[in-house]
């Protein structure tokens, strides 16, 4: 049987958000200038640097979402929250493979971009992520209350 320690558990939840957080504000800023030079000038105007060094923080982005998947899988929330946390740990798993898709949408050796999945996984991270907020926005709440 299964041990939980509720505080430990709110604490692991707020690493992986935090983490997530985080890494959003790291990669905005890179994910915004790409998009605008896709659309103004589009990928062939990027450096073959610039391309790498965008690929290259899109991944460290979709590694640590994929070890935040793990962590909440191996979680052990209280009996109370389980199916809750089911859910987030579904939630933020889609996020994590919509960012992998984004990134996968970028054949940085070619230079090219498929701009409809790109476009269309962008879209989709938008809901994962409010899918993510809203379930761990409940988890909370169930344990202060």
């Amino acid at each position: 049987m299964r041990k939980s320690n509720p505080q430990g558990y709110a604490n692991l939840l707020n690493r992986v958000m935090e983490s997530s957080e985080q890494m959003g504000e790291e990669v905005d800023p890179h994910f915004q200038d790409f998009k605008k030079t896709l659309a103004l000038k589009g990928i062939d105007s990027l450096s073959d640097r610039d391309l790498h060094e965008i690929v290259t923080i899109f991944k460290k982005a979709v590694d640590l979402y994929k070890q935040n998947v793990e962590t909440l899988k191996k979680a052990k929330p209280p009996v109370q929250i389980l199916g809750r946390h089911k859910q987030l740990t579904s939630a933020y798993e889609t996020y994590a493979q919509d960012c992998e898709l984004m990134l996968t949408s970028i054949d940085e050796a070619n230079k090219k971009i498929d701009s409809e999945q790109f476009s269309k996984v962008e879209q989709a991270q938008d809901k994962d992520m409010d899918a993510v907020s809203k379930a761990f926005d409940r988890i909370m709440a169930m344990m202060m209350g």
